[in-house]
């Protein structure tokens, strides 16, 4: 099942305009938090999967702050291999590539008007853990490869305050990989494994205010 962006956007809209209008902090304030929603793949053979993540961030002022968020996404059975030039032509019993991402991103955001309504962007590092899972001639084996690439991300969230320490916060956010085209055409002793995609993600994360 592939979620366009728009459905997305919708999303967050509808969550904004049921929690109604709520006033800024006035003064600085820090918080944590903790995140679940729906993460789509660009890949159209990709299914929606959940992703959680935890974050803290700082309001340093009612227009400006920033956030640390980490989070892990399970990409499980994500590519049959038949065309793919790092394999060529060998007929397996079975193949297919499992991969977890692991994102952690640093936003700037801004808050028009000084409201809640929020604006952020930045750039991220995901560390791309793979695994090659191979059956062939009634045995089976796995291999394993780890990379890092490059991301950027942007998006749109509002902030719900349910009173001065506790928030929730619906958003929707749009991640790129920059990861590397894997094309060489004899690697099967040194498989190796890089994402480059555009995703995009929908949740609702819950969070605690700290300071005054």
């Amino acid at each position: 099942m592939r979620t366009k962006p728009a459905v997305v956007c919708a999303i967050l809209l509808t969550a904004i305009v049921m929690s109604g209008s709520a006033s800024a902090p006035a003064r600085a304030q820090g918080y944590f938090g903790v995140s679940a929603g729906f993460y789509q793949p660009e890949d159209a053979a990709q299914d929606r999967t959940e992703n959680f993540d935890i974050r803290c961030g700082y309001r340093i002022r009612p227009p400006l702050g920033f956030e640390w968020s980490l989070d892990r996404v399970s990409l499980a059975n994500t590519v049959p291999f038949q065309a793919d030039p790092t394999i060529p032509g060998i007929d397996f019993d079975k193949i297919n590539l499992d991969v977890t991402l692991y994102n952690l991103d640093l936003s700037v955001q801004w808050f028009p008007r000084r409201g809640n309504l929020v604006v952020f962007g930045g750039p991220g590092v995901s560390l791309v853990d793979a695994k090659l899972n191979v059956t062939f001639l009634g045995g089976s084996g796995t291999d394993p490869d780890n990379t890092t690439v490059f991301t950027a991300h942007t998006g749109l969230a509002y902030v719900w305050r349910i009173n001065d320490r506790f928030f929730l916060r619906p958003e929707a956010k749009v991640r790129h990989y920059f990861g590397q085209e894997v094309n060489e055409p004899n690697r099967i002793e040194a498989f190796y494994y890089s994402y480059k995609a555009t995703d995009y993600e929908a949740g609702l994360t819950f969070g605690w205010r700290f300071g005054t």
